[in-house]
C-alpha cells in the first residue's frame, strides 16, 4: 500500500519533504524517492498512481496553479472511479486558500472535507492512518451499517425548527443527550445531512472527552486536528489562566469555522456535567461573541441540559434528548440491518426476534450479528442472549474473543485510557497483527475509530467500564512492552510530534510511577487521572496524596470541577490510608460526595453507627449511589447483620451482574449467614461468575470463596488448605489471610489463627493500611478460643464504642460462646 504525494515543488522544503521524511520510503510515491532522475514525465505519474492506494493532494496556491498537479488530480479521479484507488485525501497547507476556491475541482469541494493541517508531522500521521485503513480487512458492510438510521422524527423536526428560525442566529452548540448506544451520533449525522450542513459522504472529526477532561484537553483535541501552528510544548498550558485558555480555544474554533468544519464531540460528563449544566469553562467558549452564528459543535452527551439552563442559552445552544426506540422504530432498524446483511427471515421468525428487542439500537445490531454468526436457528437457540444483552452488554460483546489472548490484550490496553492513537499502539503490538485485530473489533462493535481521520481508537463505553471495573490486566510481557514504549517516549521527549492521547497516557503513567517531568507537561486532568489510577489500582497511595496536593496548590487557576474532583479523590485516598486529615479536607466538599466520603472513612475505621448514618443519605444519589450501597453491605457484614446485608447485596448484584465486587458481596452475605448449606447452588454459581471475570482480583475472590464454602457448607478442614493456596497465589494481599483466620476460628484451630495473626501483624509493620479495629477483634477472638474471656472482653472493649448496640451485644455474646465452648 502506497500514498501518492501530489504537490507543488515550491512546497517541498517547507512541508511535503518533511511529511515524506516521516513516512517509510516504501509507503510513498514521492518524486525525489520514486521517480527517475530528471524531468517528471506523464508516464512516471501514471506508474506512481497505479501503485498507490491513497492519493494525497497538498493544496496551496502554487499547487492549484501547477499543471503537473492538475494532471495528477485528473488521473486520481479516474482511478477512484474504477476502484483501483482506495482514498483521496486533500490537505490544505496554505491558509490563504479558501475551502471554496474555484481552482479546486468541484467534485473535490463537494465530496471531501478540505481540512487545514498546518503542521507536517500531523499530516504524516494522518496519511499513515489512511494507509492502514486501506489495508484493513474490515467488515465489508461496516460503513453501510453505521449509516443505518430510522425514526427520531420529533427530534429531527426540533432541529429543523431551530436551524430554520431566521429570527435567531444558528446555535454554536447542539446537544443530543442520552445514554451511550441510544443513537446520539446517528441522529447528529442524519441532522447534519438533512440540514445541508455537510455533503452526503463527508466525514467529521470525532473528539472524545471523558469525565475528567478539562479545558486543556479540549485545546489539545483541537490541536490534533492540525489547525494550530503551535505545538503542545509551545503553549505551556500549565502557566496560563482560565481566560487565556478560553481565548486559545475560541481562536482555534474560529479557524475551524472559516473552513466550514463541524465537530462531533463525545462527552461523558465533562462538557455537560451530571448536574445537567454546561461546565463553566465550556460555557465561556460557547458564548463567546466571535462564535455567534457558527454551528460548530454537535455533542453526543451522557446528559441533556436541564430545561432552565437550556432556555437561558437558547441563542447559542440547542438541546434535545433521546429515549429508547419505540416498537415501530426498532422493527424498522432490524429490517434495515437484515437487508444490509442480505438475510431473509420468515415473517414469524422476524416477529419472534422483534419481540425480544427492548429499544436500544445496540441490541438490534447484536441480534443481527447473532443471526449472521449462528444462522437463524442457532440465534433462536441463543435468544436469551438478546434478552440479557442490555444488562450484560460487555460480556456479550466480549464472548466471541473468549480464550483469544492476543485480542483480549489489545482490549485490556485500550481500557487503560479514554483513547489511543494507532501510532502509539503500533509501538506496543506487531502492526500487522494489531490492524487485523482492530478491524475485527470494529466489525463486532467492541471499539470505534475517532479523530479527524479515524487515527484514534476507543473501546465502547460498556466494554471499557467492564474491563476497568473488574481490573483486567495485560499479560506481563505486554506490561513490559507498554512500560518500554512510555520510557522511550519520555527519553526522546519529542513532545511536538505526540498527539493528545499519547501525551495523556505517557504523562499519566510517568506521574503515577514518580518519573521526573517538566511542570509544563503536567496539565490538571493528567494529574487527576494519575491520582485515580493509583487509587483504583491500589498503587502508591502516598504518591497519590502528593500529586493531589501538587494539583491543589494551583487551585485558583483551575476549573472548579477539576478542583472538586481532585479533592474528592484525595479524600478517598486519605480514607483508605485511615488518615484523619480526611475529616478536614472533606469539609470543603459538599453534597452527596461529602456524605459518601465520611461513610466510607467511618466504615474503614470501624465507626459503624456513623458510617450507616452517612451512607443511607446517598443510596439513591447520582454518581456515588451505587458505591454507597456496596459500602453499606460491607458495614452490615462487619456487624454480622447477614439477613439485611443479603437483601441489599442481592439487589446490588441483580442490578449489575458483571461487577466483581457486587458478586463477592452477595457471596459473602450468603456464605456467612445462617444455614449457608441451603444456598450451595447459588454460591457455586457466584464463584463461577467470579472466575469468568478473568481478573486477578476476581480469581482471588473466587479462591477465598471456595475455601469459605468448604468450611461453612461442607464443614471440611480442607478449607484451611484452600486458604493457604490463596495466600500462596496472592502473597501481597491481606484478604486470603483474613479468610484463613475466619476459617481457623470456625474450626477453633489455634495454629491456623496464630499463623493468620502473625501474617497480619507482619503486613502492618510493613506499612500496609490495615484496620486497627479488625486486628483488635481478631486478637480478642484468639484470646476467647484460648479460654481467656476476661482478657478477650477487655481487648474487645477497645473497639466497640462505635458499634451499634446490637452489633456490640452480638460481639460480646460471640466472645462468651467461643470461650465457653473451649
Amino acid at each position: 500500500m502506497k500514498a501518492f504525494l501530489s504537490h507543488s515543488s515550491a512546497d517541498k522544503v517547507s512541508y511535503v519533504g518533511i511529511v515524506a521524511a516521516r513516512l517509510a520510503a516504501e509507503d510513498v510515491v514521492y518524486d525525489e524517492l520514486t521517480f527517475e532522475a530528471g524531468e517528471q514525465t506523464l508516464s512516471e505519474i501514471i506508474r506512481g498512481l497505479d501503485e498507490s492506494a491513497v492519493f494525497c493532494l497538498f493544496i496551496s496556491n502554487k499547487a492549484l496553479d501547477s499543471g503537473w498537479v492538475q494532471q495528477e488530480v485528473d488521473g486520481a479521479a479516474v482511478r477512484l472511479k474504477s476502484g483501483s484507488l482506495k482514498f483521496i485525501y486533500p490537505i490544505l497547507i496554505d491558509r490563504s486558500v479558501a475551502h471554496d476556491d474555484p481552482r479546486i475541482p468541484k467534485w473535490l469541494r463537494e465530496n471531501y472535507n478540505l481540512k487545514l493541517v498546518t503542521r507536517p508531522v500531523i499530516a504524516a500521521r494522518r496519511i499513515q492512518q489512511k494507509l492502514r485503513q486501506a489495508s484493513w480487512a474490515k467488515h465489508p458492510k461496516l460503513k453501510e451499517r453505521a449509516n443505518a438510521f430510522v425514526g427520531r422524527n420529533s427530534q429531527i423536526e426540533a432541529f429543523e425548527r431551530r436551524f430554520d428560525d431566521y429570527s435567531r442566529s444558528k446555535p454554536v452548540l447542539s446537544i443530543v443527550g442520552g445514554p451511550s448506544s441510544i443513537g446520539r451520533r446517528a441522529l447528529i449525522l442524519s441532522v447534519l445531512r438533512k440540514l445541508a450542513l455537510t455533503g452526503p459522504d463527508k466525514d467529521f472529526p470525532i473528539l472524545p472527552f471523558d469525565r475528567n477532561a478539562s479545558i486543556e484537553d479540549f485545546i489539545l483535541r483541537l490541536m490534533d486536528l492540525g489547525i494550530a501552528a503551535e505545538s503542545y510544548a509551545d503553549l505551556n498550558l500549565t502557566e496560563l489562566n482560565l481566560d487565556e485558555k478560553v481565548a486559545i480555544s475560541v481562536r482555534l474554533l474560529q479557524e475551524l469555522a472559516s473552513f466550514k468544519e463541524r465537530l462531533i464531540l463525545i462527552d461523558e460528563g465533562s462538557l455537560i456535567t451530571f448536574e445537567r449544566t454546561l461546565a463553566p469553562w465550556f460555557a465561556s467558549i460557547v458564548n463567546h461573541p466571535s462564535l455567534v452564528g457558527k454551528p460548530l459543535m454537535f455533542v453526543a452527551s451522557r446528559w441533556s441540559l436541564n430545561p432552565g439552563p437550556a432556555r437561558d442559552l437558547s441563542s447559542t445552544v440547542f438541546s434535545c434528548s433521546l429515549s429508547e426506540l419505540d416498537t415501530s422504530e426498532r422493527k424498522r432498524l432490524f429490517a434495515r440491518l437484515l437487508e444490509i446483511e442480505e438475510i431473509v427471515l420468515r415473517k414469524e421468525d422476524f416477529e419472534t426476534f422483534a419481540d425480544l428487542l427492548h429499544g436500544f439500537p445496540d441490541e438490534v445490531f447484536f441480534a443481527v450479528d447473532l443471526i449472521t454468526r449462528f444462522g437463524i436457528n442457532g440465534a433462536l437457540d441463543r435468544s436469551n442472549e438478546i434478552v440479557e444483552f442490555n444488562g450484560e452488554k460487555a460480556l456479550m460483546l466480549l464472548a466471541p474473543f473468549e480464550g483469544n489472548e492476543a485480542t483480549l490484550n489489545v482490549i485490556r490496553l485500550l481500557a487503560q485510557s479514554e483513547v489511543f492513537s494507532i501510532e502509539f499502539l503500533c509501538q506496543v503490538f506487531n502492526e500487522a497483527g494489531l490492524l487485523a485485530i482492530i478491524g475485527t473489533l470494529l466489525s463486532e462493535h467492541v471499539c470505534e475509530l475517532v479523530g479527524a481521520e479515524g487515527e484514534f481508537v476507543r473501546l465502547v463505553d460498556s466494554v471499557r467500564d467492564y474491563v476497568k471495573r473488574n481490573n483486567l490486566r495485560l499479560a506481563p510481557e505486554l506490561q513490559d512492552s507498554v512500560k518500554s514504549a512510555i520510557e522511550e517516549d519520555l527519553r526522546r521527549g519529542n513532545w511536538d510530534s505526540y498527539d493528545s492521547s499519547r501525551v495523556a497516557f505517557v504523562v499519566k503513567n510517568a506521574l503515577s510511577s514518580g518519573q521526573p517531568l517538566e511542570p509544563r507537561f503536567m496539565i490538571p486532568s493528567h494529574i487527576l487521572r494519575a491520582i485515580k489510577d493509583l487509587y483504583y489500582d491500589r498503587g502508591n497511595l502516598k504518591r497519590a496524596v502528593h500529586l493531589a496536593d501538587l494539583l491543589l496548590e494551583k487551585e485558583r487557576n483551575l476549573d472548579p470541577q477539576i478542583v472538586q474532583d481532585a479533592r474528592y479523590y484525595l479524600c478517598l485516598v486519605l480514607a483508605r490510608l485511615r488518615d484523619r486529615r480526611v475529616l478536614s479536607e472533606v469539609q470543603r466538599i459538599h453534597g452527596n460526595e461529602h456524605h459518601f466520603i465520611l461513610g466510607y472513612y467511618y466504615r474503614l475505621v470501624g465507626r459503624q453507627r456513623d458510617a450507616i448514618e452517612h451512607l443511607k443519605k446517598v443510596l439513591d444519589a447520582a454518581f456515588v449511589g451505587d458505591r454507597a450501597k456496596r459500602e453499606l453491605v460491607e458495614v452490615l457484614l462487619q456487624m454480622e447483620q447477614f439477613d439485611e446485608a443479603r437483601v441489599l447485596a442481592k439487589k446490588n448484584y441483580e442490578e449489575n451482574r458483571t461487577n466483581q465486587f457486587h458478586i463477592q458481596a452477595y457471596f459473602r452475605a450468603l456464605v456467612l449467614g445462617s444455614n449457608p448449606e441451603q444456598h450451595v447452588a447459588q454460591l457455586e454459581g457466584l464463584c463461577s461468575e467470579l472466575e469468568a471475570v478473568g481478573s486477578d482480583q476476581a480469581r482471588q475472590m473466587a479462591m477465598i470463596g471456595r475455601a469459605l464454602m468448604t468450611a461453612r457448607c461442607e464443614h471440611d478442614r480442607r478449607a484451611l488448605d484452600l486458604a493457604d493456596d490463596a495466600i500462596a497465589a496472592f502473597p501481597n494481599i491481606v484478604y486470603p489471610v483474613l479468610a484463613k483466620f475466619d476459617i481457623g476460628l470456625s474450626f477453633r484451630s489455634l495454629p491456623a489463627m496464630q499463623d493468620a495473626l502473625n501474617r497480619l501483624e507482619a503486613r502492618e509493620r510493613e506499612g500496609v493500611a490495615l484496620s486497627a479495629r479488625t486486628l483488635v477483634m481478631h486478637r480478642a477472638y484468639f484470646l476467647a478460643v484460648q479460654g481467656n474471656l476476661v482478657e478477650a472482653q477487655r481487648k474487645g472493649a477497645e473497639v466497640v464504642t462505635n458499634f451499634t448496640d446490637d452489633a456490640s451485644a452480638r460481639f460480646f455474646e460471640k466472645l462468651a460462646m467461643l470461650a465457653s465452648a473451649g
